[in-house]
């Protein structure tokens, strides 16, 4: 198991909130990430590298 980290991003970009998960692989961690979006976008970090972005639904 890896640690991962989700930041929650508000409108402007920064982060208002993280998550701290563990995952087995990046995929794994983008799917757990994706639990996260609501209304807002993710970010996924594994250590120092950014593993993705998921970008919440445009209404």
């Amino acid at each position: 198991m890896k640690d991962y980290r989700a930041y929650l991003l508000d409108q402007d970009g920064h982060i208002f909130s993280a998550h701290g998960f563990d995952a087995v692989d990046d995929e794994e961690a983008l799917q757990k990430a994706t639990r996260l979006v609501d209304g807002h976008d993710v970010e996924i970090w594994q250590l120092a590298r950014k593993v993705g972005q998921i970008k919440a639904a445009i209404d």
